[in-house]
């Protein structure tokens, strides 16, 4: 497909099943990036013109016409910038086999490299081509944070002290009457920050609920937690007892919407953080998946495995390295077999470290590719209706999309001992999914 066909061709076919439908969502996915590309000629040009008429400002032209932000038209320039360092992937977006937001993820990850490391990421050309193509959105930016990572001459220590520098927090009143807060954090800092708040969330809501987190619960851990549990969390008495009658008010106050919940939840964990009432002192829940090799050299490799989460690329070995020597963070070590697993300081698998453990197992939904961070712990054989076990050999993680469907659509699911997950859908359709295997090498 070409620019010149593009108008024709798009909503000219007919839809009649579902093949149909998944090649005109290819088409679409190869118009879109044929348009971005076209937008980068469009702004190449512009540039010639300044030359002739100085007066022209290429983003503020691109801005009016896309009736956007100059801000937002400012990433076409760094868009072309990334293409234009690495050629393969530019001809990619050219050939529409990958979008602009694509290479949008690449110029983010080389923003500030040095002439040198930016050579070096160039070296990998066809690889990151290949990737923005073909691979889904979570390993296409693993292939990035890797190939970046290893091209760095410190690892990103020097682009996170400008990161630290780059923190700012501000905090103003609206026009409602709402004190509102927005801040920016270094990904280091963040990530702590964050663990913190999901320990808070997640105590509170067990609190309040009393173990009634078989359904997900704030942090989705299927019953992690729990009055009385090994976090110190009580019924009656001391902090304990005043977190579970705020717990409990919070629960019954909260938005029926999850998502709204949550994020109440979350803000007032953040207040119980503030004031220092927040459950069991809210240590940070912060699970960092890491190959051996990796662990203990301090380098990168080509298959180096640095995962702590959603969104967390570019975090430096060494960063990780510290987590791994605090009694609050959880270094799970992946072996070079993939199989050979190593959960840190916390070996026994109840509550929390259920959830870390499939954490371990699964990057993603079992079913899909929302990340591990937006699930919620299935038992396969429900608890509720066959008295499955919370035990993990009887749990996979599952997005709120497939949990719906599990629970509410008539899926069906059968977890093999090799952890082989088939579902049997309502019509008769029956679909298997291999056993997950995090491989480092």
């Amino acid at each position: 497909m070409d620019l010149v066909t593009l108008r024709s061709v798009i909503g000219a076919a007919p839809l009649p099943d579902l093949e149909a439908c998944r090649r005109e969502a290819e088409d679409l996915r190869s118009a879109r990036g044929l348009l971005d590309a076209r937008e980068l000629e469009v702004l190449a040009r512009l540039d010639e013109l300044t030359e002739e008429a100085p007066g022209v400002f290429p983003e503020e032209e691109l801005a009016k016409a896309a009736k956007t932000s100059r801000a937002k038209a400012a990433r076409v320039r760094n868009r072309r910038k990334a293409c234009e360092a690495v050629p393969e992937v530019g001809a990619a977006l050219a050939g529409g086999r990958t979008t602009g937001e694509r290479v949008d993820a690449l110029a983010a990850a080389t923003s500030g490299l040095s002439p040198e490391e930016m050579e070096r990421v160039a070296e990998h050309g066809s690889l990151l081509a290949s990737a923005a193509a073909e691979a889904t959105e979570r390993d296409y930016r693993a292939t990035i944070d890797r190939v970046v990572g290893q091209a760095k001459d410190d690892d990103g220590l020097t682009r996170l002290a400008r990161q630290r520098k780059a923190t700012r927090l501000r905090w103003w009143t609206g026009l409602d009457g709402m004190w509102n807060l927005s801040g920016t954090f270094d990904p280091v800092r963040g990530t702590e920050l964050e663990g913190r708040l999901r320990s808070a969330v997640e105590a509170l809501f067990q609190s309040g609920a009393g173990g009634a987190g078989g359904a997900g619960g704030a942090g989705g851990s299927g019953g992690a937690g729990g009055v009385g549990g090994s976090d110190g969390l009580g019924a009656t008495g001391g902090p304990g007892g005043m977190a579970a009658e705020a717990g409990a008010t919070a629960f019954e106050d909260a938005p029926a919407d999850p998502a709204d919940r949550q994020a109440y939840l979350a803000a007032l964990a953040l207040l119980a953080l503030l004031d220092g009432t927040a459950p069991g002192g809210a240590a940070p829940d912060i699970t960092v998946l890491v190959d051996e090799a990796t662990l203990l050299g301090g380098r990168r490799h080509q298959h180096s495995v640095v995962d702590a989460g959603l969104g967390r690329f570019g975090l430096p070995v060494e960063t990780v390295r510290r987590w791994a020597c605090m009694g609050t963070v959880t270094p799970v070590v992946v072996g070079a077999d993939g199989v050979r697993l190593f959960l840190g300081r916390e070996t026994r698998l109840a509550n929390r470290a259920q959830r870390r453990a499939l954490r371990v197992l699964y990057r993603t939904c079992a079913l899909c590719e929302v990340p591990f961070e937006h699930t919620q712990a299935h038992h396969v054989s429900w608890f509720g209706l066959h008295h499955g076990p919370t035990d993990i050999d009887n749990l996979v993680p599952l997005c709120r999309h497939h949990h719906h469907l599990v629970h509410e659509g008539g899926w069906q699911l059968h977890l093999a001992p090799d952890r082989t997950l088939t579902v049997l859908r309502p019509g008769g359709q029956v679909s298997t999914n291999g056993p997950p295997t995090q491989r480092a090498a």
